[in-house]
């Protein structure tokens, strides 16, 4: 099956300083029941993976958010090359139907396997592991050297460029900051839940740090990331054991490193890095205990010109009107003529 879009014209807009760029996410539908039965498989009812923070259903769950994310792509940053969607053996074109009926020449699809980027170590496969499936992607077959790392929950929320994203000169644009590596793992033991260690937003990046014998982690906002391939694909060379270590896991370990955090460590040795203070990220992690904060947050990103990027963190935790406001809001905002009930199966 041909699981491409529409291409576009030749003459869609594209700087050639900057060409090209591509977009990469990792997907997985956590509707699907043959998946969650083989995550129950490997995970143990007993276990601790049953966690949030490890393998807790949040992270997979699925209420469209693709759909809007793309959608926001194709709206704001309609020069990007082409979108990868890295899944595992499914299909997520049915709930992307929409974005051909929104844009005319919207950006090409391309869907590829885990035995795809896994290949050479399909043994370790199945993963349900974003940071194990992270550190593959550089390996997807005709990525582009700069390519931008999106999470299916998160948008582009105004016109962004490519410049954006990469300087003149090539070098990676992240928005964070330095945190000492002490400093950080010490508030990183502090994460604990019912008397036990919980693995948190830094824990990876610590592990990055580590690898790389940093004395510093490079702290970054939850908004879509800057790589490069060609940086990731050098470092890599010759390190079958370090990439089976950090793949070989089935639920997120403590042990792993992000491999995003890893590519901003080299290139900021490398002198391609640029770090930007400015947090331009709106994020948003509904509740059903807290019914007005939708609405409170939405009204205060409306004054805000600097907002960029957004992130619809854990929606399924969201009462149902918060999901129905949520979704009127953002098909608003990108302008989103089809509806989207037929986007979640």
């Amino acid at each position: 099956m041909n699981k491409n879009l529409t291409q576009r014209e030749e003459s869609t807009p594209n700087d050639e300083q900057y060409s090209p760029i591509d977009v990469v996410y990792t997907w997985v539908d956590g509707n699907d029941p043959k998946l969650n039965a083989l995550r129950r498989k490997y995970m143990g009812l007993d276990t601790e993976e049953s966690g949030d923070d490890i393998g807790g259903a949040t992270r997979y769950a699925n209420l469209g958010e693709l759909y809007w994310s793309v959608a926001s792509i194709n709206r704001f940053m309609p020069w990007v090359r082409k979108i990868f969607i890295v899944t595992d053996g499914q299909d997520p074109m049915p709930q992307l139907q929409g974005i051909s009926e929104n844009f005319e020449h919207p950006i090409p699809i391309e869907i590829v396997d885990h035995k795809t980027v896994f290949k050479g170590f399909e043994d370790v496969l199945p993963v349900f592991n974003c940071n194990s499936i992270e550190t593959m992607l550089w390996r997807i077959p005709g990525l582009s050297d700069r390519y931008i790392y999106f999470n299916d929950d998160m948008f582009v929320m105004a016109p962004m460029s490519p410049g954006e994203w990469f300087d003149e000169d090539g070098r990676l644009i992240m928005h964070g900051h330095k945190m000492n590596l002490r400093w950080a793992a010490l508030l990183d033991r502090l994460r604990m839940k019912n008397g036990k260690h919980i693995l948190g937003f830094k824990t990876p990046i610590i592990a990055a740090a580590n690898a790389l014998q940093s004395n510093h982690i490079l702290y970054y906002y939850h908004t879509p990331l800057s790589q490069s391939r060609t940086l990731l694909e050098d470092f890599f060379k010759g390190k079958d054991d370090l990439i089976r270590k950090n793949i070989t896991p089935k639920f997120r370990d403590k042990i792993q490193f992000s491999t995003h955090s890893l590519c901003n460590l080299l290139a900021e040795k490398a002198g391609k890095l640029v770090m930007r203070k400015e947090n331009t990220n709106l994020f948003l992690k509904p509740t059903a205990d807290r019914p007005d904060y939708l609405t409170t947050r939405l009204k205060k990103a409306a004054d805000r010109t600097d907002l960029k990027v957004g992130c619809i963190s854990s929606l399924d935790k969201g009462s149902a009107e918060q999901r129905e406001e949520f979704e009127n809001w953002i098909n608003q905002h990108l302008g989103l003529k089809s509806p989207t009930d037929n986007h979640n199966g």
